[in-house]
């Protein structure tokens, strides 16, 4: 037998008793082993209260509201600054598919060059001038219908916290 059709085998075995457990398993830690999460411990698109509950969890008071669209909308404190996360890919304001997290600034003399520069340094957070001279930073992520372990969606929300902070240096905010 081959390596691959062994571990196969093995899976198909265990995928009932992993299914049972998963079922009775109770809400883990943020840093849960992915084999211990439940549906509980992920954000989905298409339940915006998981992502207020995880913003709760973390410290950081949310509420959820809506868009101009009528989609869903979660803002957000960190550090006393009001933050949104938009809902995208939704089909009829509902069973959404990703979310971008937003900050804009009107800062007045951010220059076009300042946000080239800060796009050429980044990969996942992108920044552009609206035509009324506003800043503004984005990162989507897409959680599709499985959604994020809560460790994973805690690794981008670091990283889009660390962004914003660099952002603002950037811009001189």
């Amino acid at each position: 037998m081959t390596p691959k059709f062994i571990a196969a085998a093995l899976a198909i075995i265990a995928a009932p008793a992993l299914a049972q457990e998963q079922k009775t398993l109770e809400s883990k830690p943020l840093d849960a082993p992915a084999s211990m999460q439940t549906a509980s411990d992920r954000v989905l698109a298409s339940d915006p209260q998981s992502f207020v509950s995880f913003f709760e969890v973390s410290g950081l008071p949310a509420r959820l509201t809506e868009d101009t669209v009528g989609d869903p909308l979660v803002e957000y404190r960190s550090n006393g600054d009001k933050m949104s996360l938009f809902f995208y890919d939704c089909e009829d304001n509902v069973d959404c598919q990703a979310v971008q997290f937003y900050a804009g600034y009107r800062a007045g003399n951010v220059s076009l060059e300042t946000i080239n520069s800060w796009n050429t340094d980044r990969r996942f957070v992108r920044a552009y001038l609206t035509d009324e001279g506003v800043a503004r930073i984005e990162m989507d992520v897409a959680t599709s219908l499985d959604g994020l372990s809560h460790r994973d969606f805690d690794a981008l929300l670091d990283l889009w916290l660390d962004s914003v902070v660099l952002f603002e240096d950037h811009i001189n905010w």
